[in-house]
């Protein structure tokens, strides 16, 4: 009997994790649409596109408003609340919680769509964890009825990080995310002994024999000593950066937006439309083709050198005007527009690694989960040999990140959700 509970909790656990694997592709297609739609309206009628920006900001912050208040913003933030609470009341009430149904992760979708195609600085990867864990919740909730054993923060862990995976195509960063975010308390004091230990022998090593891999590499790697002073210029910068940006985001009230729901979208897409139309179009959605494209060139003459505060900008107001949509791809793109300035500025050579340190350093500014960000990096772009000066501009940023931010952003905001 026992074998046969073990199988079928498995099968259930696959089967989840498959639809949230054609969800997520689903879900991506969709914003891809929607955000070439954008561009292609912006740039056959930008004014058009600028007035109707502010409209569609409103709409998209009414839908949840009106249809799905727990679908706002980036959904992170309501799945820690999600497994919090099931701990809290023992587990029995929230397996039909709110924050994980499919009536939220409907609302998440089509929200995130409308603020795409308002030109809002959002991303996907966020609204996707919200969306697995709902698919997780849901199949959790049909095993709970024939394995009442069956542990719902198991389902919700497994959800997000699932989500994470299928949203960036990298399944370590997953189980980073997993660790460091969803169940905090598994490295809890030991995350940065580790981190720190990782950063001060691979340095150590390096020094004495240089980059080399175990069994050889046909090619000659450069050294990563080199990059010592792009490492602590944006590793400093992306944490003064990173935490100024998440304690906007975790306190609202310092923009002084109006409290009216209406009103406080429309004031920021407003603001986002104006902004928008004097970039050329270049803030809206996650940034990552205009991001992608400076990756692939061979120079930064015709860089945007505002781009990366440009960014920093929208996307808060995107975050707070009320809608659905994710921070995760916007905070790479702003970390790659910092990189890309400072070595513009400082005439680095390297600036590719630069826009990469930058993504790095700023993401772990702003979530505070420098595992993460190392890991996403380096799968998204496979540079593994740059994994030391990612991790050292990783726990130098989260470091001054969290003289801004004491709580990371997204456990402040699911306890505020919490307690509110």
């Amino acid at each position: 009997m026992r074998f046969r509970q073990r199988t079928y909790l498995q099968i259930t656990i696959w089967t989840a994790a498959a639809l949230v694997g054609v969800a997520a592709v689903f879900f991506a297609r969709l914003v891809a649409v929607a955000q070439e739609f954008y561009f292609t309206s912006f740039h056959g009628h930008p004014y058009l596109v600028t007035i109707c920006t502010p409209l569609l900001f409103v709409a998209a912050a009414l839908i949840v408003e009106r249809f799905g208040p727990e679908a706002r913003g980036s959904g992170i933030p309501q799945v820690l609340e999600a497994i919090d609470h099931t701990h809290d009341s023992g587990g029995e009430p929230t397996w039909r919680s709110s924050l994980v149904s499919t009536r939220t992760a409907m609302v998440k979708i089509i929200s995130s769509t409308v603020g795409i195609l308002a030109g809002a600085s959002i991303g996907r990867e966020g609204p996707t964890v919200q969306i697995a864990a709902s698919v997780f919740a849901l199949f959790g909730r049909i095993t709970k009825k024939i394995l009442p054993q069956a542990n719902f923060q198991t389902f919700l862990t497994a959800g997000a990080a699932a989500g994470v995976a299928a949203a960036f195509n990298a399944p370590l960063a997953g189980i980073a995310f997993a660790i460091e975010e969803v169940t905090e308390g598994t490295l809890g004091q030991f995350r940065e002994m580790i981190m720190l230990a990782v950063i001060l022998s691979g340095i150590s090593a390096m020094a004495l024999s240089g980059n080399y891999l175990y069994f050889g590499h046909p090619t000659v790697l450069p050294s990563t000593i080199s990059l010592v002073p792009e490492t602590l210029i944006l590793g400093v910068i992306g944490g003064l950066t990173g935490g100024a940006f998440a304690r906007l985001l975790a306190y609202p009230e310092l923009v002084k937006l109006p409290p009216q729901p209406w009103k406080k979208a429309l004031y920021c897409g407003i603001l986002c439309a104006a902004v928008g139309f004097f970039s050329g179009g270049t803030t809206a959605g996650s940034g990552y083709e205009i991001t992608r494209k400076f990756l692939e060139s061979s120079s930064l003459d015709h860089w945007p050198l505002l781009f990366g505060l440009e960014k920093f900008f929208t996307t808060v107001l995107s975050y707070l005007s009320g809608m659905a949509g994710g921070i995760f791809s916007p905070c790479l793109s702003i970390g790659a527009g910092l990189g890309f300035g400072v070595a513009k500025i400082c005439h680095f050579t390297n600036f590719k690694v630069c826009a990469l340190l930058g993504m790095v350093a700023f993401f772990s500014g702003v979530i505070q989960a420098p595992l993460t960000a190392v890991i996403i990096i380096m799968e998204m772009s496979d540079e593994h040999i740059l994994i030391i000066p990612f991790m050292v501009a990783a726990f130098l940023s989260r470091r001054i990140g969290q003289v801004f931010m004491p709580v990371p952003l997204y456990r402040f905001l699911a306890d505020k959700n919490r307690k509110g």
